[in-house]
């Protein structure tokens, strides 16, 4: 099977049920948002891989099919019938154990902070911001009704990466950057 199909040369990209919408219909501006975090999370597993993280690395990967989960169940015809819904909120207070758990290792915060320090912990950063961006395309999409998992779960996501890109820089004994208003 080819890679290309050509089916998209004229502005257009299917989804399931037959359907086909412009690539410039917000859904994709979601499921575009979605797919950058998890490349991103890719890159980020590269480099949390050489600082010996096991366990961080394999929850990134988990993270990365959670992605797959949020994305095609919001491209399915019907996404609020979608079984896999209820494991999204599993996902979000395992999210939140683990930011409580950091939060007790990490010093205090008392400014807000620059993204960077090591290389892992500024890519962590970015999908950060990617994952925020899919979070506003999603609100803007018209059929989120009983995709309140969703919503929490990338919402949450977003305070993961804050939370783990600091623990990243710990382990580096990189300093968070403050910012110098």
């Amino acid at each position: 099977m080819p890679i290309y199909t050509k089916k998209g040369d004229k502005g257009e990209t299917g989804l399931p049920g037959k359907r086909r919408l412009p690539k410039t219909d917000g859904i994709f501006e979601c499921l575009g948002a979605l797919d950058q975090t998890n490349a991103l999370i890719g890159l980020a597993v590269s480099l949390v891989d050489q600082l010996k993280e096991r366990k961080l690395v394999t929850f990134l990967e988990s993270l990365q099919n959670d992605l797959l989960v949020v994305g095609s169940t919001i491209a399915s015809e019907k996404p609020a019938k979608d079984p896999r819904l209820s494991a999204l909120g599993k996902k979000t207070v395992e999210l939140e154990s683990q930011i409580d758990q950091w939060d007790r290792e990490l010093p205090e915060l008392k400014n807000f902070i620059l993204p960077g320090g090591c290389q892992a912990s500024a890519i962590i950063h970015l999908a950060r911001v990617s994952v925020r961006q899919a979070e506003r395309a999603f609100h803007r999409l018209d059929n989120t009704k009983g995709l309140e998992n969703i919503s929490v779960f990338l919402n949450r996501l977003s305070d993961y990466f804050f939370q783990a890109s600091r623990y990243l820089n710990m382990r580096s004994n990189k300093p968070d950057i403050i910012w110098k208003n």
